[in-house]
């Protein structure tokens, strides 16, 4: 049975935390980075975006990967998945090519090949280069500026797949952020336009942080109501750019750089300072007051109220967090636990700076908290033949991997936050907690598919072929 210290999580009975054995107690954690790198384990939990997403989200581009058969196989089932494999072409390398010829050649023939043989030429191509032309010490420069002259109306974008470099540095996925982003240039500046960029989940038109802007005259435009190209590069008139991913951060704060725009990084606040903090950051880069203390104030007992009637639901649950499902894990386990809520682990790789003071706090004042990863090679084993609804103690995972480790079908699917922010986002989760409870979903079915949100953005169309 879940144990209460003070109101806070102590820790579970050996029945119920056996299959936890692979983590760590937050108190023996090491921040940023608690779990050592090894060999890794890839969870089937595909929900969250990789590259060929985040590069098929600006309208009209087209992408071409040039690598080997045994990397094409995952970008062009993503493709195939998602509807879009008019978007998408491959160059496939092959041994031969880099024994008897130059990978410069190869990949300028054949991306040159795939763009003539296109319908209609589009005005944007990313070309996605790979390990092979780090290995060889291609001249992706020379690549670059010969696709440019041969097709000088077409914009090209350089991506990478390079998996050898991902440990150091920007990931992939942000250095493709910051060449898509890097593609807007400064136009004529509107002073009512805000820009919400770099979450791959967009927020609705009535979230909170949409509304205190809309409601204070700023017109809010993210990528997603970019129909086209030429309205994708309008972005660029922005007064203000906010951020709200941090893998997107440094691409918005050098897009906000080169068009003159101001630039604030809003994280997924989930403690009420924060926020209050946040929206005090925002009516600064803004200029206008977006909100009251009495709101705030009005704001934040509603939140409590939520968050006390959730408690009194799973009284007798537990919730396993993990960091695709929201960037501030940690963030969400020091709230639920502080109104009562049982927190089992979170599961985790490393932790952000922007968590710091939420680990500091979960280690003080909830020691035995579990911290546990889910690419060590151990992990494997983690989620099967191990029942974690045992008696008294039923668990709700916030994530989709938290789901797949604790095998669980109560199980909120969302990634990056959901399009939760501010006070409204805690009481959105709350519900979705408690709807988790209710509902118990097919995860094993729900959670190998990828790219969540995907169909909503930029009039893309998708599969209607029926599913498996």
């Amino acid at each position: 049975m879940l144990k209460r210290v003070s109101g806070f999580h102590e820790t579970l009975s050996d029945g119920a935390i056996a299959h936890l054995e692979e983590g760590i107690r937050i108190a023996d954690a090491s921040f940023p980075a608690p779990f050592p790198r090894t060999l890794e384990y890839n969870a089937p939990a595909h929900g969250t975006w990789n590259i060929v997403h985040i590069g098929m989200a600006v309208p009209q581009s087209h992408s071409i990967y040039v690598c080997s058969d045994n990397c094409l196989r995952g970008v062009v089932m993503t493709a195939a998945e998602m509807g879009c494999r008019d978007r998408f072409s491959s160059v496939m390398l092959r041994e031969r090519d880099v024994q008897v010829d130059n990978l410069e050649t190869i990949t300028i023939e054949g991306v040159s090949d795939v763009i003539r043989n296109l319908p209609k030429e589009p005005p944007v191509v990313f070309v996605f280069l790979v390990c092979l032309h780090i290995f060889t010490g291609s001249d992706e420069d020379y690549i670059f500026r010969e696709l440019g002259r041969r097709f000088p109306q077409i914009r090209f974008v350089k991506g990478y797949m390079d998996c050898i470099r991902q440990k150091e540095g920007p990931t992939p996925d942000m250095k493709l952020r910051m060449a898509a982003f890097g593609i807007i240039q400064p136009v004529r500046k509107n002073p009512a336009r805000v820009n919400l960029l770099g979450s791959d989940v967009p927020f609705d038109r009535d979230c909170e942080l949409i509304t205190l802007l809309s409601s204070n005259r700023f017109e809010v435009k993210q990528i997603y109501d970019c129909d086209d190209f030429e309205q994708f590069l309008a972005l660029g008139d922005a007064a203000v750019n906010v951020c709200t991913y941090p893998n997107a951060c440094q691409a918005v704060k050098d897009l906000s750089e080169r068009t003159s725009a101001g630039f604030v990084y809003l994280s997924a606040a989930v403690s009420f300072d924060e926020i209050c903090a946040q929206i005090k950051a925002l009516s600064d880069v803004c200029g206008r007051d977006l909100a009251s203390e009495d709101w705030m104030r009005e704001q934040e007992r509603t939140c409590i109220a939520a968050l006390q009637e959730l408690a009194e639901d799973l009284h007798d649950w537990t919730v396993a967090i993990d960091y695709t499902a929201h960037s501030r894990p940690l963030g969400i386990a020091k709230l639920l636990i502080q109104h009562g809520i049982f927190v089992e682990c979170v599961f985790l790789d490393a932790i952000l700076e922007e968590e710091q003071e939420a680990f500091n706090w979960l280690k003080e004042h909830c020691p035995d908290l579990r911290l546990v990863p889910t690419i060590q090679p151990g992990m494997v084993l983690y989620g099967r033949g191990k029942d974690v609804v045992t008696s008294g103690c039923r668990v709700i995972a916030l994530g989709q991997k938290a789901a797949w480790f604790c095998q669980s079908g109560h199980f909120v699917n969302i990634i990056e936050g959901g399009g939760l922010w501010g006070y409204q986002g805690i009481r959105d989760l709350c519900a979705l907690l408690r709807q988790a409870k209710e509902e118990e979903l097919d995860y094993k079915r729900m959670i190998p598919k990828k790219g969540i949100g995907w169909p909503s953005l930029c009039s893309t169309v998708v599969s209607t072929q029926p599913e498996e």
